[in-house]
């Protein structure tokens, strides 16, 4: 298997045609339809199945399309640090991140970095946490940056933090005039909150379960982000993580502790027996720095504790200050 098959087979799955995928890459129909053909015998199963003049990714060949996009990712990713190191140009700092922390803290991290500069080049990649994890472990991104726990083995946690999860309003809801959100107060509203069902969700959906609320319909993305735009834009309340409400903020929406402290966690992770370069540790402390300055609730935990830590809410009044 080289490179030019996982590009043939990517271009197949994105157009639908071997036709197309054939003018995209500038060769000749038949030999796509060779090189695919190939590959499935190589695989052992059929990636594509025929559906009128076009073709559609079978069960087998949706699962190999993501790692297809790893594998070349990586390749490209191998040729681009080869150019750099015989440039003399040092290594490139990879860093992997879920999308709440790479948009809410590490741009600001890094404008704030002090005693150092960032390498001639830097990959930021988001993803979801299993994959952040994933990541850091085959050796593809020094550093990580996610929600935790993780249950994968071969990584260290470096830093562990926590802080409440909170509520985003927009500035004309009756709720923003308060300055702790009641959990009661989403009985039979609809709500915004996140579509994670083993996190996120299952957190919040314990907390209102232990108080008997139910709300009303619920819409749920997978990105915080995309959720202070659906409270700026449609007016319901959103649930979501700390570090996305006081590390994005958008006209017209505010956000307001909720008085059932649901802990986000998240942290630093890297792979086991990896030293760190300088410019990663700096970029360390400066997300911790961003992080302890505009999170309210912010509190920095033993790494120790990552193993065992609390996935429930913790039942009682909010007693922190909002910011």
């Amino acid at each position: 298997m080289e490179t030019r098959d996982l590009q043939t087979f990517l271009a197949v799955a994105a157009s639908g045609s071997m036709t197309k995928a054939a003018d995209m890459l500038g060769c000749s129909q038949p030999s796509v339809t060779r090189t695919i053909q190939d590959l499935e015998e190589e695989l052992g199963f059929e990636l594509f199945h025929r559906v009128g003049r076009r073709v559609q990714l079978s069960e087998e060949g949706v699962a190999f399309e993501e790692e297809a996009r790893r594998l070349l990712m990586s390749f490209t990713e191998l040729a681009a640090r080869a150019k750099t190191i015989a440039a003399g140009k040092g290594r490139i700092l990879q860093i992997v991140t879920t999308s709440a922390i790479g948009t809410g803290l590490i741009p600001t991290a890094m404008a704030e970095l002090k005693g150092v500069e960032l390498p001639h080049e830097t990959h930021l990649g988001q993803f979801l946490p299993n994959v952040v994890a994933q990541e850091v472990r085959g050796g593809r991104a020094e550093i990580g940056f996610s929600s935790l726990p993780l249950d994968t083995p071969g990584l260290n946690v470096l830093r562990l933090y926590s802080a409440p999860d909170v509520v985003a309003l927009r500035e004309d809801d009756a709720l923003a005039d308060l300055d702790v959100v009641p959990l009661s107060a989403f009985a039979g509203r609809r709500l915004a909150t996140m579509l994670n069902p083993l996190r996120f969700q299952l957190h919040i959906a314990r907390a209102l379960a232990a108080r008997g609320i139910e709300t009303g319909p619920v819409i749920r993305t997978n990105i915080s982000y995309g959720a202070l735009q659906i409270v700026r834009q449609t007016g319901v309340a959103a649930i979501i993580d700390p570090v996305t409400a006081y590390g994005l903020s958008l006209p017209g929406v505010v956000i307001r502790p909720i008085d059932v402290t649901v802990p986000f966690y998240w942290g630093v992770i890297a792979a086991e027996n990896r030293p760190l370069r300088p410019i990663t540790q700096a970029l360390i402390e400066s997300v911790e720095v961003v992080a302890e300055r505009s999170i309210a609730g912010f509190k920095k935990l033993d790494p120790a504790m990552s193993g065992q830590l609390v996935t429930g809410p913790v039942l009682g009044e909010h007693s922190g200050t909002p910011t």
